[in-house]
């Protein structure tokens, strides 16, 4: 029996609004779960990739992932478009460096594609959220930490508050509940002192929280697989207010009033 064609139509595909690659380490659960839940699913593809990374977050393991990022880069859909490329490590981005990911990132590409990562997205959307005296809740060791508020300081950022939950790393990380993220992210954020709540690491589970958090603080809250997500569809220009994932996507332009208070 011969085959028979058959004609059909031809749209701009499942990603004809933005396409975003996602490099995550090899040992992270969270990462894609949070990105689904911040990012539209509404023309909106995203596209995973692994990157190698040992189960223990220390400064030397996470700057080693350098190494795997330019053919992490390459796997990601290699014969069609994306619009960017996004890095899902917070404290990695922050050792190995921005523009440092960004050309590797570009070498494993077969044409130039924007970037972003959690660090660089976080910075811009408490920024944007004209949010500078912030409290850091991060999971890390103190020596991975310290990296990451330096980072903020260095930014121009007061870091008024911190604290840690001192994972050695995945799983570990993942298997934080999200309540108690909740509980030590309201009690850093109640400092009257505290523009804005910093929750870092993307294998964090925060998705859920979020908004909670915001509406009993009465502030923003940005974490960094929210941020990521963020920028990512900035980057793509894909620019629509969106609900259910905190203040910094229903608010793009959000200012502070005089009084130091903010519209919710």
């Amino acid at each position: 029996m011969t085959w028979r064609t058959v004609t059909c139509e031809v749209d701009n595909g499942p990603a004809h609004r933005a396409a975003v690659g996602l490099i995550v380490l090899a040992s992270d659960t969270v990462s894609e779960p949070e990105a689904r839940a911040f990012l539209p699913t509404d023309g909106v593809g995203l596209y995973v990739s692994r990157v190698p990374m040992s189960d223990v977050a220390t400064v030397e393991s996470l700057a080693q992932m350098k190494n795997g990022l330019q053919s992490a880069a390459a796997l990601l859909v290699p014969d069609d478009h994306l619009d960017v490329v996004a890095y899902g490590c917070t404290a990695g981005a922050t050792l190995i460096g921005s523009d440092n990911i960004a050309g590797l990132i570009n070498a494993g590409r077969k044409e130039p594609v924007a970037y972003t990562d959690p660090i660089l997205a976080g910075v811009a959307a408490l920024r944007t959220l004209a949010c500078r005296r912030i409290a850091l809740l991060t999971p890390y060791v103190d020596a991975v930490g310290d990296v990451v508020a330096r980072h903020f300081t260095d930014s121009g950022f007061e870091i008024v508050a911190q604290a840690s939950f001192k994972k050695l790393g995945d799983p570990d990380i993942a298997r934080i509940a999200p309540v108690a993220i909740y509980r030590e992210a309201v009690a850093l954020g109640r400092d009257e002192q505290v523009d804005a709540v910093f929750i870092s690491c993307t294998a964090l589970r925060v998705a859920g929280v979020l908004e909670s958090i915001e509406r009993d603080l009465g502030k923003p809250v940005v974490s960094s697989n929210q941020a990521l997500a963020w920028q990512a569809l900035r980057l793509a220009g894909y620019n629509d207010v969106l609900e259910g994932r905190g203040h910094l996507f229903k608010c793009p332009d959000v200012r502070m009033s005089g009084n130091n208070e903010y519209s919710f």
